[in-house]
């Protein structure tokens, strides 16, 4: 347990709050069960013994005969407990709640949320009631045992008022309708617990069985070995009885196979399986990620590897709630907001490897390529072979047979890699012939991903050996995606920043989000409250607007420079040694997205061109992050002063090796196959890596926007500084702080239009005015100067603090 000491004050870690809400659970859960084994070892002659002892009265003699004649095994409270709860209570029904009470003793216990426990509370309570409230309609003998005193009032009561069958159907319904109700919920709830349980209880069975397996192979092997020894055994004596016979040709009965020992002829024929020996056996079987295959006589025989098998993790087992610097709770959206990954079998298409070597290995033939050995990797869309080649064929002719490849294996999308990085073979990427889909859910709900220590963790997929591929935005430090239409990319953004929800908080991480295709962003409206940052003299989160673009851009340039007078003042070097130092004053990472910046680039311009250069030559050590996408990968939108600042690009497929050598200084994009098939260049290796993106559809991204949305909105929100405005011909100053000449010439009409509406905002001086967005927020700036309008306060429109024109008009002329 870790403890930080600032201001005299102690701040206790999470660790600790987690330790007191299992100590809290392990309580409550004990408590219930002797509640519960209380009422059901209830004895009624236990109440005459009890009956002349007060509550408090333990230690006297009487107590100490009494409690040696009860007929309850939990003792005088046990006794007491059952006697209140069924004599004056509900009766037996009481034990309803006493089951809620231990469900929310299991929740404390693991970290889950107290909501489902608590209005399973509320439900069984109802339902004790509704019971005990039927049995007092009831004349059996044990309905008194059943109902208690409660249930015999309500009971009388209801009777009384709508008569016996009223009350029977007024019960009988308030039950079945609740109970309808809450099934919906409940249901899942207790499904997730139920799946948990079973997945517990699975995993002694599946070493069992695996154990079984392994001994069942062994022996089986055992036999096959001893047979082999006495065949071979006959055959020696066979030859010194009579040596000028000539070795037998076979040995099994037919004589059809020369003799051989095949120790593992299980891996034989038929589909990759991810076995794994059972530990502490002498004789360990193989392991299936790598699987020899034979070839015909005079080709190099082929090994398969069935990549990396992750671990999976329940994302929801850690902890979801958490505080932010507000005090307003936070709790991080749930894994099951995403769809469930359908079941998939991971087999190998053997036959299809088999077919695509063959024809590789013809090709090469022809023009005198030899090939030592073969191994393959079998990714979720395209198979790797790696060719480790005789020494003496050059790695540039395999390259110039790109084209006569992808026609000899009749598929598209041969790329080659010539040679692998840090290996001594080359490789050839082939498409699969049943591509599978990569799921966001899968590649969340790994263990890589839920105990990452990475400091802004976004997931780009699965690699070709089915490894999922985490990457921290905080060193890349920015991401150039591009790509044609319909490649993926706003599927690739939605995916990075869904990947930021689910790790980081919002005081951990703010977004800039700009919009110009105005559709692709508009789901993360619902993040206003939480994640979106606000801009002075503008509404919108989201921008649209080009030039509103170039103005949310200098605010960021702002923001970066004032964090950099900070890390100044503090004596650091970056923002993360600025949080350690100062918890209390600790500042979110930035991430800019921008999903269309052709768009920017051909209405905005150098004007744009200029912050964007600013911030990803300069902002990295103050945690602004820039994740810029384009559909236009030519050299007047990707320049060459932007691309030398984003070492790390994600190319999609283009249309041609010019785009590709846009992107990544090289060819290879052209070759990919869309549907999120990407290369990713890392700004930390020599060559790109092939990646398959996962897909997250358009109703998963605003389930998680409309969850995060619904909760208690932040109070203190981020907003952006004004940024500095340059000197203009018409004299306005720097920063809105302007003297008579400096004032724009529109400031009067401006004025008296902001006080004729008595409302005030750039957008009705855009409109009514006709101005630019840049020259209205400047005006608006010097209305605020001079007081006619409030400051800026986020979203809210700005207030008019001048009330008539009269009033306007003196202020004008004391102004003159």
């Amino acid at each position: 347990m870790k403890k930080n000491t600032k201001n005299g004050r102690t701040v206790t870690t999470a660790g600790n709050e987690e330790q007191k809400r299992e100590i809290a659970g392990i309580v409550l859960m004990l408590a219930a069960l002797f509640f519960i084994g209380a009422l059901l070892s209830f004895h009624s002659e236990d109440e005459s013994l009890l009956a002349h002892l007060a509550w408090n009265d333990i230690s006297s003699s009487a107590a100490k005969d009494a409690a040696g004649s009860i007929g309850n095994p939990f003792g005088l409270l046990g006794a007491r407990l059952s006697a209140f709860f069924i004599r004056s209570f509900f009766g037996y029904p009481a034990i309803l709640p006493g089951i809620a009470l231990l469900f929310w003793g299991w929740s404390l216990f693991r970290q889950k949320s107290l909501k489902p426990a608590l209005l399973f509370f509320l439900y069984m309570l109802f339902m004790a009631v509704d019971v005990a409230a039927m049995f007092g309609l009831t004349s059996m003998e044990f309905s008194d045992y059943m109902a208690g005193t409660i249930g015999r009032m309500l009971a009388a009561m209801l009777s009384t008022l709508i008569g016996y069958t009223g009350a029977w159907v007024l019960l009988a319904a308030a039950g079945v309708i609740t109970s309808f109700y809450m099934s919906r919920g409940l249901g899942a709830m207790f499904s997730d617990t139920s799946r948990s349980v079973l997945e517990e209880l699975r995993k002694p069975l599946g070493v069992l069985s695996a154990w079984r397996e392994a001994r069942r192979k062994k022996r089986s092997e055992s036999a096959r070995l001893k047979e082999d020894r006495r065949l071979q055994r006959e055959e020696k004596k066979r030859l010194k009885r009579d040596p000028q016979v000539a070795p037998s040709q076979s040995s099994d009965p037919e004589g059809s196979a020369p003799f051989y020992s095949d120790p593992y002829p299980a891996f034989r024929d038929e589909a990759v399986r991810l076995d794994e020996p059972f530990p502490g056996e002498s004789t360990p079987l193989p392991s299936a990620a790598s699987v020899r295959q034979e070839g015909v006589a005079g080709e190099p025989e082929m090994t398969i590897s069935a990549g990396i098998h992750e671990k999976e993790a329940d994302l929801d087992e850690r902890r979801l709630k958490v505080k932010t610097k507000d005090r307003e709770p936070y709790r991080f959206p749930s894994i099951d907001l995403l769809e469930r990954v359908p079941d998939d079998d991971n087999r190998i298409d053997e036959h299809h490897l088999t077919e695509s070597k063959r024809k590789l290995l013809e090709k090469l033939n022809i023009y005198k390529i030899d090939v030592v050995r073969i191994s393959t990797t079998v990714g979720p869309r395209v198979t790797l072979f790696e060719m480790e080649l005789a020494p003496d064929v050059k790695v540039s002719r395999v390259k110039s047979l790109e084209n006569d490849l992808a026609m000899a294996l009749a598929a598209r999308g041969i790329r080659i890699i010539a040679p692998i990085p840090g290996k001594n073979a080359v490789g050839v990427e082939i498409p699969n012939g049943k591509p599978k889909t990569v799921w966001l859910r899968s590649v969340l709900q790994v263990e890589k991903f839920k105990n990452s220590t990475l400091t802004l963790p976004i997931v780009l997929g699965k690699t070709i050996a089915n490894e999922v591929f985490i990457a921290d935005l905080a060193t890349m430090p920015h991401l150039l995606i591009a790509g044609a239409t319909g490649a993926g990319k706003s599927v690739c953004i939605n995916v990075i920043i869904s990947s930021l929800l689910y790790a980081c908080s919002p005081d951990k991480v703010k977004f800039v989000m700009i919009d110009p295709k105005r559709v692709e962003l508009f789901h993360y409206q619902q993040l206003r409250n939480h994640f979106l940052v606000r801009f002075p003299g503008i509404d919108e989160q989201i921008i649209t607007d080009p030039q509103k673009a170039v103005y949310a851009l200098k605010c960021v340039v702002k923001e970066m420079e004032l964090r950099y007078e900070c890390l100044e003042k503090a004596g650091v070097r970056n923002i993360g040694d600025y949080n350690r130092r100062l918890p209390e004053e600790a500042m979110p990472y930035l991430v800019v997205v921008i999903d269309e910046l052709a768009d920017l680039m051909i209405t905005a311009g150098r004007e744009v061109e200029e912050p964007i250069i600013r911030i990803a030559q300069l902002a990295r050590a103050v945690g602004i992050h820039l994740i810029v996408a384009t559909q236009r990968p030519s050299v007047d939108v990707i320049t060459g002063i932007i691309k030398a600042n984003f070492p790390s690009r994600i190319a999609f497929q283009v249309a041609s090796r010019v785009d590709s050598r846009t992107i990544l200084d090289g060819s290879g994009a052209e070759q990919l196959l869309g549907n999120g098939d990407m290369l990713f260049q890392p700004s930390d290796q020599p060559k790109a890596l092939r990646i398959q993106g996962p897909f997250v559809s358009s109703g998963e991204v605003e389930a998680i926007t409309t969850f995060i949305g619904a909760q208690h909105a932040l109070k203190n929100m981020f907003v952006l500084p004004v940024p500095d405005q340059q000197q203009k011909g018409n004299g306005s100053a720097i920063g809105g702080m302007q003297d008579r000449d400096g004032r724009d010439s529109m400031f009067e009409d401006a004025a008296r239009l902001v006080v004729m509406h008595q409302q005030a905002s750039v957008s009705l001086l855009q409109r009514r005015l006709r101005l630019g967005f840049s020259r209205a927020a400047r005006v608006m700036d010097q209305l605020e100067y001079n007081g006619i309008v409030s400051e800026a306060d986020g979203s809210k429109p700005r207030e008019v603090l001048v009330n008539n024109e009269d009033s306007l008009e003196l202020l004008l002329r004391n102004l003159g």
